[in-house]
């Protein structure tokens, strides 16, 4: 097989909302990881192997065991979120980089990795890398899953993982047939608000408890079905302003749903953990649709994009409702729960802040207030310093590494990666005949016979 042109990195629209060989032996779980007296730290330079120097400095002595991570594209968004994510590590090392383009090279060295090439063969056939990081455009994922896995090297994979149900069927094949791991960059299921909401929410069903005057009142009837059923709105305010075509492009980005909708399908259906049974999605298959879930329970969950808003204004709102308790969720940030007694409020840190001196309250106001000091300090100096709310990318990161150094199940499987293919697939088909589509049960098995 001929390799495509490698791309210097994924596509990006806006950082503010990031979008996205050989064969060889499956490591076994006795030989990965590795026992290392020197892991990156932010301290100090570093003189790395080519002679340049880089931010991070070497950390003290420690026998940690340390997964080390090989990268395939260094491009914007693996330069705004997987290399600064694995610097920060304890338990990840950068240790191989694949890049064609020199910009994309010199990023590596500035965040320390030990080897750097321009072929990606290369690094596949180093035999110190557990695990790879794919960061390439979507329609070079195939290739590039194909070659990491028949290399018999762990993967995490950005999203969408596929894009047609052929494929998915091919990784989970390729998945079994030798021996490794998929993790699928579904980040958000590891965003500690979403975390932290989905904790709230099941502990509610489990132990429903609602706000005294409401346990005050005497039923008067028997209670109904749709009671204990949840509802999910989750809300996307977006600018069409920051597309770019290869968002839209059918052969490049897949359009708009399978290439960022699928997070927002895969999430909702982790929350309610449930398989959907009908889809029903109006709209464009571009930009501006509502797509809604429907569950065996009963529950239902609307996904609500438009690319009218702007990004003066935080970008996801997420609101679960059930057994008369309401859990919100604006923009990874702040989280309020109402309906057992008194209300709840949580706040939650960015992920990077440039914007320290604004808004030091915190939480959505205080998020608010770093969006308008970033939009003045672009006014005023023409240089955006972008703010990075904490949307799980560094926690599903470290899960993985611990998945791939003690042998345990992926966090997000190459199943779940082909389950939300397939949804965002049904959603875009159910705008294209303007009709709903059934979720069938053998599609979203997606079974494999070994050999």
């Amino acid at each position: 097989m001929t390799a495509p042109a490698q791309p210097t990195g994924a596509p990006m629209g806006l950082l503010l909302a990031p979008q996205g060989a050989a064969s060889g032996t499956p490591p076994s779980p006795q030989t990965l990881g590795h026992s290392v007296d020197c892991v990156l730290h932010d301290k100090q330079p570093l003189v790395t192997g080519s002679g340049s120097r880089s931010r991070y400095s070497v950390r003290e002595e420690t026998t940690m065991q340390i997964a080390r991570a090989g990268i395939i594209g260094c491009g914007k968004f693996a330069q705004a979120q997987h290399l600064p994510n694995i610097a920060a590590s304890e338990r990840v090392e950068l240790w191989h980089a694949s890049s064609r383009s020199e910009s994309g090279q010199a990023a590596a060295r500035e965040f320390g990795a030990r080897e750097v090439s321009a072929d990606y063969r290369d690094l596949l056939a180093d035999p110190e890398v557990d695990f790879v990081i794919l960061s390439v455009p979507h329609e070079l994922h195939m290739f590039y899953i194909g070659e990491v896995l028949q290399a018999g090297k762990h993967l995490l994979c950005e999203k969408p993982m596929t894009m047609t149900m052929e494929e998915s069927y091919q990784v989970i094949r390729l998945a079994q047939q030798n021996g490794v791991k998929v993790c699928v960059d579904y980040n958000r299921r590891f965003a500690p608000a979403v975390v932290d909401l989905k904790a709230a929410y099941v502990a509610h069903r489990r132990d429903p408890q609602g706000a005294p005057r409401v346990y005050a009142q005497e039923r008067t009837r028997p209670k109904w079905a749709e009671e204990d059923q949840t509802m999910v709105l989750l809300r996307v305010n977006d600018e069409s302003i920051t597309y770019g075509g290869v968002h839209i492009d059918w052969k490049e980005g897949g359009g708009q749903i399978i290439g960022e909708g699928c997070h927002w399908l895969d999430l909702v259906t982790w929350l309610l953990d449930e398989r959907p049974v009908r889809v029903t999605a109006v709209g464009s298959t571009r930009i501006n649709y509502v797509i809604t879930l429907e569950y065996g329970s009963g529950s239902l969950a609307c996904i609500f994009f438009s690319a009218g808003g702007s990004f003066e204004y935080p970008k996801e709102l997420l609101e679960v409702q059930h057994g008369g308790k309401i859990f919100r969720s604006e923009c990874f940030v702040e989280n309020q729960y109402f309906g057992r007694g008194e209300r709840t409020v949580k706040r939650f840190p960015l992920q990077a802040d440039f914007q320290p001196e604004a808004g030091p309250e915190g939480g959505h106001n205080g998020y608010l207030a770093k969006i308008d000091a970033m939009g003045r300090e672009y006014a005023e100096t023409g240089v955006f310093n972008y703010i990075f709310p904490d949307k799980g990318h560094r926690a599903l990161l470290e899960a993985f590494a611990e998945a791939v150094l003690n042998d345990t199940a992926s966090p997000i499987d190459e199943v779940a990666g082909a389950r939300a293919t397939y949804l965002s697939l049904r959603a875009m088909e159910s705008i294209r005949r303007g009709t709903p589509l059934p979720v069938n049960v053998e599609d979203w098995d997606m079974y494999v016979h070994g050999d």
